[in-house]
Protein backbone atom coordinates (compact mmCIF):
# COMPACT_ATOMS: atom_id res chain seq x y z
CA UNK A 1 0.00 0.00 0.00
CA UNK A 2 1.28 3.55 -1.06
CA UNK A 3 0.58 6.10 1.91
CA UNK A 4 1.34 9.39 0.79
CA UNK A 5 0.79 12.52 2.60
CA UNK A 6 -0.49 15.45 0.73
CA UNK A 7 0.91 18.48 0.94
CA UNK A 8 -1.09 21.84 1.14
CA UNK A 9 0.21 22.97 -2.44
CA UNK A 10 -1.06 19.14 -3.89
CA UNK A 11 -4.38 19.32 -2.25
CA UNK A 12 -5.22 22.37 -3.53
CA UNK A 13 -4.11 20.89 -6.97
CA UNK A 14 -6.82 18.49 -6.53
CA UNK A 15 -9.28 21.19 -5.50
CA UNK A 16 -9.02 23.49 -8.89
CA UNK A 17 -9.00 20.50 -11.01
CA UNK A 18 -12.51 19.53 -9.30
CA UNK A 19 -13.32 22.79 -9.33
CA UNK A 20 -12.45 23.18 -12.80
CA UNK A 21 -14.41 20.63 -13.83
CA UNK A 22 -17.01 21.95 -12.63
CA UNK A 23 -16.97 25.23 -13.85
CA UNK A 24 -16.18 23.72 -17.49
CA UNK A 25 -19.98 22.50 -16.70
CA UNK A 26 -21.25 26.02 -15.70
CA UNK A 27 -19.57 27.19 -18.76
CA UNK A 28 -21.78 24.60 -21.10
CA UNK A 29 -24.51 25.59 -19.62
CA UNK A 30 -24.12 28.73 -19.30
CA UNK A 31 -22.91 28.35 -23.26
CA UNK A 32 -26.73 26.89 -23.81
CA UNK A 33 -28.67 28.92 -22.58
CA UNK A 34 -26.74 31.81 -24.50
CA UNK A 35 -27.50 30.16 -27.82
CA UNK A 36 -31.33 29.37 -26.96
CA UNK A 37 -31.83 33.18 -26.75
CA UNK A 38 -31.95 32.84 -30.81
CA UNK A 39 -35.12 31.21 -31.16
CA UNK A 40 -34.02 29.26 -34.54
CA UNK A 41 -32.01 27.21 -32.14
CA UNK A 42 -33.55 24.32 -29.80
CA UNK A 43 -32.16 22.01 -27.33
CA UNK A 44 -34.47 18.60 -27.63
CA UNK A 45 -34.89 15.35 -25.90
CA UNK A 46 -32.32 12.49 -26.02
CA UNK A 47 -35.24 10.20 -27.74
CA UNK A 48 -35.95 13.15 -29.81
CA UNK A 49 -32.04 13.34 -31.11
CA UNK A 50 -31.97 9.14 -31.09
CA UNK A 51 -35.02 10.38 -33.76
CA UNK A 52 -32.90 12.95 -35.79
CA UNK A 53 -29.98 10.46 -36.25
CA UNK A 54 -32.13 7.80 -37.32
CA UNK A 55 -33.81 10.29 -39.79
CA UNK A 56 -30.78 11.53 -41.11
CA UNK A 57 -30.14 7.49 -41.59
CA UNK A 58 -25.76 8.44 -42.22
CA UNK A 59 -23.18 5.74 -41.85
CA UNK A 60 -21.22 5.60 -38.88
CA UNK A 61 -21.58 5.08 -34.89
CA UNK A 62 -22.47 8.09 -33.99
CA UNK A 63 -24.71 9.09 -30.61
CA UNK A 64 -26.72 11.58 -29.42
CA UNK A 65 -23.20 13.30 -27.42
CA UNK A 66 -22.45 14.22 -31.05
CA UNK A 67 -24.87 17.22 -30.98
CA UNK A 68 -25.95 19.57 -28.38
CA UNK A 69 -28.38 21.27 -30.24
CA UNK A 70 -30.41 21.97 -33.66
CA UNK A 71 -30.88 24.73 -35.58
CA UNK A 72 -33.47 25.58 -38.01
CA UNK A 73 -33.27 28.10 -40.81
CA UNK A 74 -36.42 30.21 -39.52
CA UNK A 75 -37.79 29.73 -35.74
CA UNK A 76 -40.45 26.69 -35.10
CA UNK A 77 -42.23 25.32 -32.43
CA UNK A 78 -40.76 23.57 -30.24
CA UNK A 79 -39.37 19.90 -31.89
CA UNK A 80 -40.34 16.83 -29.72
CA UNK A 81 -40.66 13.47 -30.84
CA UNK A 82 -44.33 13.80 -31.88
CA UNK A 83 -43.40 16.16 -34.76
CA UNK A 84 -39.16 15.55 -35.31
CA UNK A 85 -40.22 14.46 -39.00
CA UNK A 86 -42.03 17.38 -40.13
CA UNK A 87 -38.73 19.50 -39.40
CA UNK A 88 -35.54 17.02 -39.50
CA UNK A 89 -34.97 18.17 -43.46
CA UNK A 90 -34.41 21.28 -42.83
CA UNK A 91 -32.44 20.92 -39.56
CA UNK A 92 -29.22 21.50 -39.18
CA UNK A 93 -27.04 19.85 -36.07
CA UNK A 94 -24.71 21.81 -33.18
CA UNK A 95 -22.01 20.65 -31.39
CA UNK A 96 -20.98 23.84 -28.65
CA UNK A 97 -17.79 25.11 -28.08
CA UNK A 98 -17.74 27.09 -25.10
CA UNK A 99 -15.29 29.49 -23.49
CA UNK A 100 -15.20 32.39 -21.11
CA UNK A 101 -11.84 33.74 -22.47
CA UNK A 102 -11.51 37.59 -24.42
CA UNK A 103 -11.85 36.33 -28.05
CA UNK A 104 -11.49 39.31 -30.31
CA UNK A 105 -13.95 38.28 -33.03
CA UNK A 106 -15.29 36.23 -34.85
CA UNK A 107 -11.88 35.19 -36.24
CA UNK A 108 -11.93 33.28 -33.14
CA UNK A 109 -7.79 33.73 -33.16
CA UNK A 110 -5.98 31.53 -29.98
CA UNK A 111 -9.74 29.71 -29.42
CA UNK A 112 -8.96 26.33 -28.16
CA UNK A 113 -11.25 24.12 -27.57
CA UNK A 114 -11.84 19.80 -26.94
CA UNK A 115 -13.21 17.75 -29.35
CA UNK A 116 -14.61 14.08 -30.21
CA UNK A 117 -12.88 12.16 -33.23
CA UNK A 118 -17.25 11.00 -33.51
CA UNK A 119 -17.59 14.99 -33.63
CA UNK A 120 -15.27 15.20 -36.42
CA UNK A 121 -16.46 12.11 -38.63
CA UNK A 122 -20.36 13.58 -37.77
CA UNK A 123 -19.02 16.70 -39.18
CA UNK A 124 -17.45 15.01 -42.12
CA UNK A 125 -20.29 13.29 -43.03
CA UNK A 126 -23.28 15.80 -42.52
CA UNK A 127 -20.84 18.52 -44.15
CA UNK A 128 -22.84 21.85 -44.06
CA UNK A 129 -25.85 20.00 -42.04
CA UNK A 130 -23.47 20.01 -39.47
CA UNK A 131 -22.06 23.10 -37.66
CA UNK A 132 -19.70 23.98 -34.33
CA UNK A 133 -20.89 27.13 -32.62
CA UNK A 134 -18.21 28.79 -31.07
CA UNK A 135 -19.28 30.82 -28.07
CA UNK A 136 -17.68 33.63 -26.46
CA UNK A 137 -19.42 34.41 -23.23
CA UNK A 138 -16.90 37.22 -22.64
CA UNK A 139 -18.23 40.86 -23.66
CA UNK A 140 -14.27 42.30 -24.31
CA UNK A 141 -14.54 42.14 -27.76
CA UNK A 142 -15.33 44.60 -30.69
CA UNK A 143 -19.15 43.55 -30.35
CA UNK A 144 -18.86 44.70 -26.65
CA UNK A 145 -21.17 41.37 -26.44
CA UNK A 146 -20.92 37.86 -26.28
CA UNK A 147 -21.26 36.23 -29.32
CA UNK A 148 -21.07 33.05 -31.11
CA UNK A 149 -19.77 32.16 -34.36
CA UNK A 150 -20.96 28.83 -36.72
CA UNK A 151 -18.24 27.17 -38.70
CA UNK A 152 -18.61 24.16 -40.89
CA UNK A 153 -15.83 21.29 -40.17
CA UNK A 154 -14.70 22.41 -43.47
CA UNK A 155 -13.51 25.79 -42.20
CA UNK A 156 -12.61 24.44 -38.84
CA UNK A 157 -9.87 22.68 -40.34
CA UNK A 158 -8.85 25.65 -42.66
CA UNK A 159 -8.42 27.90 -39.19
CA UNK A 160 -6.79 25.30 -37.04
CA UNK A 161 -2.95 25.52 -36.32
CA UNK A 162 -2.80 22.62 -34.60
CA UNK A 163 -4.42 19.23 -33.32
CA UNK A 164 -3.58 16.33 -31.21
CA UNK A 165 -5.37 13.26 -30.66
CA UNK A 166 -6.58 12.45 -27.14
CA UNK A 167 -7.72 9.20 -25.25
CA UNK A 168 -10.98 9.20 -24.05
CA UNK A 169 -11.79 5.26 -21.98
CA UNK A 170 -14.42 3.74 -20.23
CA UNK A 171 -13.99 1.07 -17.79
CA UNK A 172 -15.86 -1.99 -18.51
CA UNK A 173 -18.72 -2.77 -15.77
CA UNK A 174 -17.99 -6.67 -15.50
CA UNK A 175 -14.88 -6.27 -13.43
CA UNK A 176 -13.77 -8.99 -11.43
CA UNK A 177 -11.74 -8.14 -7.85
CA UNK A 178 -7.74 -8.65 -8.40
CA UNK A 179 -4.83 -8.85 -6.30
CA UNK A 180 -2.23 -7.83 -8.20
CA UNK A 181 -1.99 -4.75 -10.86
CA UNK A 182 -3.43 -2.14 -8.71
CA UNK A 183 -2.74 -0.31 -5.67
CA UNK A 184 -5.37 1.56 -3.18
CA UNK A 185 -5.36 4.88 -1.85
CA UNK A 186 -8.20 5.65 0.45
CA UNK A 187 -7.95 9.46 2.21
CA UNK A 188 -8.42 9.87 5.67
CA UNK A 189 -6.91 9.35 8.79
CA UNK A 190 -4.83 6.51 9.57
CA UNK A 191 -8.03 4.50 10.66
CA UNK A 192 -9.36 4.82 7.13
CA UNK A 193 -6.61 3.71 5.09
CA UNK A 194 -6.49 -0.25 4.41
CA UNK A 195 -3.10 -2.20 5.39
CA UNK A 196 -4.10 -4.65 2.16
CA UNK A 197 -5.64 -4.23 -1.12
CA UNK A 198 -9.27 -5.43 -0.02
CA UNK A 199 -9.28 -7.52 -3.10
CA UNK A 200 -6.83 -9.98 -1.39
Amino acid sequence: MWDHRFTPTEVTDVEAKFTKSQSNKGTENKGLALLLTDPRFQAVSVVTKRRILEQIGIEGAFGIQTFDAIMTEVPQPPISLENVDHYVDGMRLIEMKTTRKPIVSAELRNFFFGATEREYAMAKALGDRYLFAFIVLNDANQYGRPFAALLSLTEVERRTRARRIQFQVNFRSDIEPRSHGQELVVFGNEEHIPQQDPAR
